[in-house]
């Protein structure tokens, strides 16, 4: 009970940070949920067909429930399946958390401006994020996406003109930023003249020996792992 007391009162720290601060708000909220790790609510809009069977928790001691742990049975005793966490207690939910069979984290949703509406997912395998969707528009749009490997992040894929199409990649290495690409004609490709490649620290190799990479070898993500272009049923 403890800890999830503690992840409730960062949240809500990182909640306020959003709404007065914008962007950098929603970057706290966003670092609060990557530390912490315990349980979170369930109120109204809380996607009623999802399985579990609900634990409640009273974080504010209110004699209202803020936070859920779901359950479902299985051959070894209840596993645990998804949490949620009500951040600022208005009886809505506001972070949802859904656990594999293994009783990992598989994919949490947040809605940072707490209207209801599902505005980050990111997705883990092998308890590491491989993926997030960033809906910065507010407007239940994923526009920004940020892949990872190793946890690290490699590339982000942003709609900067709210077509519903990729027109901007950047790419990191070894998590600074190495280059960007822009699609100007629309086809959905960085087009080979449009690389800009980033300069190099003193240590690092000369221009020269480290060019822009060909657009054949930069493509925009395929299919699979571009996600739809509205936030999962299930979270709102």
């Amino acid at each position: 009970m403890q800890d999830t007391s503690r992840t409730v009162a960062q949240m809500r720290t990182a909640v306020d940070s959003f709404r007065f601060r914008g962007a950098t708000g929603a970057a706290l909220m966003c670092a609060a949920l990557s530390a912490c790790g315990g349980a979170q609510t369930q109120g109204v809009g809380s996607p009623a067909a999802l399985p579990g069977v609900p634990k409640p928790f009273d974080i504010n001691n209110d004699g209202q429930p803020d936070a859920w742990k779901f359950f479902v049975a299985g051959p070894d005793g209840d596993r645990l399946v998804r949490k949620e966490f009500d951040v600022n207690f208005d009886g809505k939910v506001d972070v949802w958390r859904f656990y594999d069979a293994g009783g990992q984290l598989e994919r949490d949703q947040m809605d940072l401006d707490l209207d209801g509406k599902v505005d980050v997912t990111s997705f883990y395998a092998g308890g590491q994020i491989l993926r997030k969707e960033v809906d910065l528009e507010f407007d239940a749009d994923p526009d920004l996406f940020k892949f990872y490997e190793q946890s690290q992040l490699v590339r982000l894929e942003r709609d900067t003109d709210d077509n519903a199409k990729i027109d901007t990649w950047e790419y990191f290495v070894g998590g600074k930023l190495d280059r960007i690409g822009h699609d100007a004609d629309g086809d959905g490709q960085p087009d080979a003249d449009k690389w800009k490649t980033m300069e190099q620290p003193r240590s690092a190799a000369p221009a020269s020996e480290a060019p822009a990479a060909p657009a054949s070898e930069a493509p925009a993500a395929p299919a699979s792992e571009a996600p739809p272009s509205a936030a999962p049923s299930d979270a709102h």
